[in-house]
């Protein structure tokens, strides 16, 4: 017998995203990997970068709950968060509410149908090692400083940089400086390649460059990558970096429903 399991498919500056959700449909095994790492394969399942459950929560508007492409729970995703945060919007009509993730609470803000505006966690000072500057915002990244970014092998010269860092590593993140925006690509971990645009990563780069010119006080960051433009607002005061926001675009691209057994592939 067939189960179904319906989903929404969304993305964000390019980094795509299945939404399972869970204040209506409960049956899905999210911790089955084998299954949510068939669903975002882009051959015989949905396709995409990472799986959201949206999770009910006793004290503030949702759980989010991310999985990698891999099938395995993983730290805070930027982007996803935005991709989640204007569903709740599209299903409640709620342009302002906070929600619990891994690394902690965060708000959400709808400022136009197509935008969505994160509050992130604050963020400390860039640890120097052999390979890059360390940043957690969420998750952790690596931050290295190219010539051309967008002209890079990034899955090829990404990998070898994120297994420097054990079994779990980070994600990588190469940046360059060109006129008033900061270009970044990024390779991810648990996707194990490069993605059109990661949001923890925009975040971690945003301050590092802030950081490195010594700039204090409120700061705007325009950031580019391969997905489109997103910016960063954040207040630096020395080497910490707090009222942290991310803003980028984000839209439903499909409805659907995932079947398994009988002819099914999974």
């Amino acid at each position: 017998m067939k189960r179904k399991i319906p989903f929404e498919k969304y993305e964000a500056a390019g980094n795509d995203f299945i939404i399972l959700d869970f204040f209506e449909f409960w049956h899905t095994d999210i911790n089955d990997p084998l299954l949510m790492a068939r669903m975002c394969d882009r051959h015989f399942g949905v396709g995409a970068d990472g799986i959201i459950a949206l999770c009910p929560h006793e004290e503030h508007a949702f759980e989010m709950k991310y999985l990698n492409s891999d099938g395995r729970f993983s730290s805070f995703c930027g982007n996803g968060s935005r991709a989640i945060s204007h569903y709740y919007y599209r299903k409640y009509d709620k342009t302002s509410f906070d929600f619990v993730a891994a690394d902690g609470l965060h708000e959400a803000e709808v400022l136009d149908s197509s935008r969505i505006r994160i509050r992130m966690k604050n963020l400390t000072k860039p640890v120097s090692t052999p390979f890059g500057y360390l940043v957690d915002s969420g998750s952790p990244h690596l931050i290295k400083e190219v010539d051309n970014p967008f002209g890079l092998k990034v899955k090829e010269v990404g990998k070898p940089l994120r297994d420097e860092f054990g079994s779990d590593g980070v994600n990588v993140n190469f940046i360059a400086i060109e006129g008033n925006k900061l270009l970044i690509a990024t390779y991810e971990r648990g996707v194990e390649d490069e993605t059109l645009a990661c949001g923890t990563g925009i975040v971690a780069s945003a301050f590092y460059n802030c950081w490195k010119e010594q700039s204090k006080g409120k700061q705007l960051q325009n950031v580019m990558c391969k997905g489109g433009s997103l910016q960063v607002e954040l207040t630096i005061h020395g080497d910490v970096a707090e009222e942290v926001f991310l803003i980028g675009p984000v839209h439903h691209v499909f409805s659907g429903t995932f079947f398994i057994g009988e002819d099914a592939r999974f």
